[in-house]
C-alpha cells in the first residue's frame, strides 16, 4: 500500500471516528473504532495529521471548530441554503 492510499485511509478513519463520536454511538462503539484506528495508525493515532484532517472535516461539516481551537460562534438565522445538503434534507 502506497503512502497516498495510507494517508487516505487514515483520513477516512478520522472521519469514521468523529462521525461516530458526534453521532453518539456510545463508549463501546467508539472504543471499537479507536482500536481499529490504533491497529492501522499506531498508538499515536490521536495526533496523526491525517486522522485529525478527517476528524476536522466532519467537525467543519457540523459547524464545529477544528480540534484544538476555541468553539465557533453560532450564527442565528443563517441562510438554510448554506447548510450542507444532508442537513437541509434531514433537518438539523
Amino acid at each position: 500500500m502506497g503512502k497516498e492510499s495510507t494517508d487516505r485511509g487514515f483520513v477516512l478513519l478520522g472521519i469514521k471516528y468523529e462521525a461516530a463520536a458526534l453521532g453518539g454511538v456510545g463508549e463501546t462503539g467508539l472504543a471499537r473504532i479507536e482500536e481499529q484506528i490504533r491497529t492501522e495508525a499506531g498508538d499515536s493515532w490521536a495526533t496523526n495529521e491525517q486522522v485529525i484532517r478527517g476528524r476536522n472535516a466532519v467537525r467543519a461539516e457540523h459547524g464545529l471548530a477544528p480540534l484544538g481551537e476555541p468553539p465557533r460562534e453560532t450564527v442565528r438565522g443563517a441562510d438554510p441554503a448554506v447548510r450542507p445538503l444532508w442537513r437541509r434534507l434531514f433537518g438539523g
